[in-house]
């Protein structure tokens, strides 16, 4: 190991590395890494073209030469940049170099940055489904000047089949982390590099997820239909508005039961998978939310699950229907409908004017049409008429709301 600890050290190995790449770089595309520890290292031209095509961070240093580029890259980065086109060519003899050695702070961090990329990218390979949603557990949230904001109690990560990851917090957030090789940076990518820090402590076990989703989302349904069976046994028993199942570390409601909650208490919804393209809506609660809610009702009951599932066992994502808990905006009509083309659309007409169809989800608008009725199907109308809409119904409601009649 060669140990280097200042800036002539830096330049000496990099002048040493240039060498021993130039003996093998036939093309000029050729992007040759070498031996760093548990790593690889990648430098010059070759790591700016990484960054260019990927987007993966790079670190800056001084010489007497100019300013060089350089980057860490993990057995997963490296596996990820093979099946691009960059055609990498790997150095297997060459000594081993401690970047730590000669690297600052802001370079620590970079380097943080790029090896959650490479986790990130490194996973999405194995995804074949349009949404692979993967539980984290507990999660840091970043405050907008970088600092740690709260700890969540709970987190999810969805790889789509667009190349897209996004991340939901139990909070409501939606924080997209990359669509396609474009990377969200918010908070200088701390959200970026906690992700991908919790996806290595469980790596293989996300592997393993996303390539077997399929047999993994059944057990979840499996699991969704026994609960809710559970679920509308109590409510059918029971003379209560409301029921809360008490599971190991949380609390929820199910379905019609669960909108209605969320609207009267201004709780989280969240969608579950029930399968063939079905989900079924809940809210997640700690005994703090538990203890507010009984404390300003007297009509929701609280039974023991038999099933008793954990938080850490779920994965689900926020709910569309978030938006229309508690829009007020009032239509004489409204609805969704689906065209001959096979696209969904939403229509309304706000005092004697017929406002243009906006198009909307095929998620929401199949929904939409599966549901015969209830507070579901209700808050989900009014989550595609303000999301279609928006300000615009927003200055017709203002101007004419004593001709209107609530949905």
């Amino acid at each position: 190991m060669n140990t280097v600890g200042n800036d002539e050290t830096f330049s000496d190995d990099i002048r040493a590395l240039r060498k021993e790449r130039a003996k093998i770089k036939s093309r000029r595309d050729d992007i040759v890494i070498f031996p760093n520890g548990d790593n690889w290292f990648v430098f010059d031209d070759d790591a700016n073209r990484i960054f260019e095509v990927l987007g993966w961070q790079t670190s800056e240093k001084l010489m007497d030469e100019g300013a060089i580029s350089w980057m860490n890259l993990s057995d997963e980065g490296r596996e990820a940049l093979l099946l691009t086109d960059l055609n990498p060519i790997s150095l297997w003899k060459h000594a081993e170099i401690n970047v730590a050695g000669w690297s600052s702070e802001e370079d620590y961090k970079a380097d943080r940055l790029s090896l959650a990329q490479q986790t990130l990218d490194y996973l999405l390979q194995f995804n074949r489904n349009d949404h692979a949603i993967v539980n984290l557990g507990k999660f840091p949230i970043y405050s907008k000047d970088g600092d740690i904001d709260t700890t969540e109690d709970i987190c999810f990560v969805d790889f789509d089949g667009r190349g897209s990851v996004n991340l939901f917090t139990e909070s409501g957030k939606t924080i997209n982390l990359v669509y396609g090789q474009e990377w969200n940076m918010m908070g200088g990518g701390d959200y970026i590099i906690s992700t991908g820090n919790m996806l290595n402590t469980q790596l293989e076990d996300v592997k393993h997820t996303l390539l077997n989703y399929n047999s993994v989302e059944m057990q979840r349904q499996l699991k969704t239909d026994d609960i809710m069976e559970e679920y509308n046994s109590f409510l059918s028993k029971y003379r209560y508005d409301h029921v809360l199942t008490e599971q190991q570390d949380f609390y929820e409601a199910l379905g019609d039961d669960a909108v209605s909650m969320a609207s009267k208490y201004h709780l989280k919804l969240w969608d579950r998978d029930a399968g063939n393209g079905l989900v079924v809506p809940m809210v997640m609660l700690n005994i703090n939310q538990v203890d507010k809610v009984l404390s300003e009702a007297d009509d929701v009951l609280i039974e023991e699950s038999r099933i008793m599932e954990s938080r850490d066992e779920l994965a689900v994502k926020p709910s569309p229907l978030n938006e229309g808990l508690n829009e007020t905006l009032h239509f004489n009509e409204s609805g969704i409908k689906k065209t001959r083309n096979g696209d969904y659309m939403v229509w309304a007409r706000l005092n004697g004017v017929d406002l243009p169809d906006k198009e909307i989800t095929p998620e929401m608008g199949i929904r939409y049409l599966r549901l015969t009725g209830g507070a579901e199907k209700e808050v989900l109308l009014r989550s595609a008429l303000q999301q279609s809409y928006g300000t615009e119904i927003s200055q017709l409601a203002s101007r004419s709301q004593s001709a209107m009649v609530k949905i």
